[in-house]
């Protein structure tokens, strides 16, 4: 009786505490900086639909892994919403940037937020001189240069994109697709009578 009695209160004090159910996943330790290579790397290979998979029901443990998966989900806001979310995402990793300014990776991040608000100059003054100084941190980096160039310098920017990108297959710009010539016939609405 003594003896179940220890083994109540050592199991009583030892025991861990019990977290809410956040119906998710609760990420931590070796497991959290796994995973959240594991998203960075699918926005780096283009794959959305993975990258979202991977954080939706989440919950970091430290404030390290949730600032990093704060970050992967502003980026995949902006370059699957790139209209919706760019305004937020010129906020955020200006933010971000003025707080670590040695991190290039914010500084890339806010160049292709202003180019897709149409904010060409300051988008080309921080790729430029991210390129100039070779520190130009992925191949979205280029990917933004080349929609942002005119004539062969976008065929440079695609090539040099390729050869640094970790999947070449987001080197690509898409072109809008043009628009049906209106025909003589659709023009001239017949009126009924």
């Amino acid at each position: 009786m003594l003896r179940a009695a220890i083994a109540v209160a050592v199991l009583a004090a030892t025991a861990t505490p019990a977290w809410p159910c956040l119906n998710g996943t609760i990420m931590e330790g070796d497991a959290a900086v796994k995973a959240i290579g594991q998203i960075e790397g699918y926005l780096d290979a283009g794959q959305y639909g993975r990258a979202r998979e991977a954080l939706d029901d989440v919950h970091w443990m430290d404030t390290y892994t949730e600032s990093r998966a704060n970050d992967a989900a502003m980026v995949l806001a902006l370059r699957t919403a790139p209209k919706r979310a760019a305004r937020t995402a010129v906020d955020y990793f200006a933010g971000r940037s003025k707080a670590a300014p040695r991190n290039l990776r914010y500084k890339a991040w806010l160049a292709e937020a202003y180019a897709t608000l149409n904010k060409r100059e300051e988008a080309l003054a921080i790729l430029t001189d991210l390129h100039k100084r070779d520190l130009m941190p992925d191949g979205f980096a280029y990917l933004t240069l080349a929609k942002l160039s005119n004539g062969a310098d976008v065929d440079t920017w695609l090539e040099t994109c390729r050869a640094r990108a970790k999947t070449k297959s987001i080197c690509t710009i898409q072109m809008a697709a043009p628009r049906p010539a209106k025909t003589a016939r659709s023009s001239k609405m017949k009126l009924p009578g």
